[in-house]
């Protein structure tokens, strides 16, 4: 009986944790910093500050910054978390390289309005805002860049569209395979975001370069490693030592993306 009773507990324990990270998914996965609407940047750089309406109605922020005789523009599809306030800083290599730079804060994230609620909305909402760089640019002259949990998305994109190059960093082969490697014992059914990253990448014709650190804390080296050993197109660029955040400083990064954007 008193077995009964542990088990019994056990497995009421188990379903109240399953119960949690399905309805709490949102909070756990992405960590917004939101900023007021009159919120002013103090970026060094030109830009322009894009307010894109959606079709719900939902408006979303953008950063356009702007290089003088642009060789094309680099949509860029950031991380979980922060807001445009700490993507922005990102810009002055891809300036220095010539490029325009394209990155927006998701729902909820910096002034965007709304909420992420669910794995489509989420994929609607970056191929919106590449919709809109078409209008701007022609399709030979962007290149798709994300981090992390973006990553999946900007795959999606590359497949649907005509981009000329994607390049990932620290990308993870799946969501469900990055929280399974963690959460064993959460079920896969369980997950809205699952993010097929592999799965969609295999079907992207432009030319993949993938970047990562080796000693990746948060998104395992071994995603990519594992993306690599599925789709040998892949040009895969190992950072030694490398932290998750840190890939953008390290000088292997610096001197792969001037090879890229020449």
């Amino acid at each position: 009986m008193i077995i009964f009773r542990i088990c019994l507990f056990l497995l009421f324990v188990y379903l109240l944790i399953c119960l949690i990270a399905y309805f709490l998914q949102e909070s756990l996965i992405f960590h917004p910093d939101k900023l007021a609407g009159d919120f002013v940047f103090d970026f060094d750089g030109d830009f322009d500050e894009i307010f894109l309406e959606l079709p719900d109605g939902i408006k979303l922020h953008a950063l356009h910054f702007k290089a003088e005789k642009a060789k094309g523009i680099v949509f860029y599809v950031h991380g979980n978390a922060g807001s445009m306030q700490d993507w922005g800083h990102l810009y002055d290599l891809y300036i220095d390289l010539g490029y325009d730079l394209l990155m927006f804060d998701y729902r909820g994230f910096g002034k965007s309005e709304g909420k992420i609620h669910s794995q489509q909305q989420f994929y609607d909402d970056v191929q919106a805002v590449y919709d809109y760089i078409k209008t701007i640019f022609d399709e030979q002259h962007i290149i798709i860049q994300s981090f992390s949990i973006g990553t999946a998305a900007a795959v999606k994109v590359a497949h649907e569209n005509k981009a000329s190059m994607l390049l990932l960093k620290a990308p993870y082969y799946s969501l469900i395979h990055l929280i399974k490697s963690r959460y064993f014992f959460l079920p896969a059914t369980i997950l809205k975001y699952k993010f097929m990253t592999a799965e969609m990448l295999k079907n992207v014709t432009i030319p993949i370069t993938v970047f990562h650190g080796t000693t990746d804390e948060l998104i395992p080296f071994s995603n990519a490693q594992k993306l690599k050993d599925e789709i040998p197109a892949i040009d895969f660029v190992a950072v030694p030592g490398c932290l998750h955040n840190d890939l953008p400083y390290t000088a292997i990064y610096k001197n792969k993306m001037k090879e890229l954007l020449k």
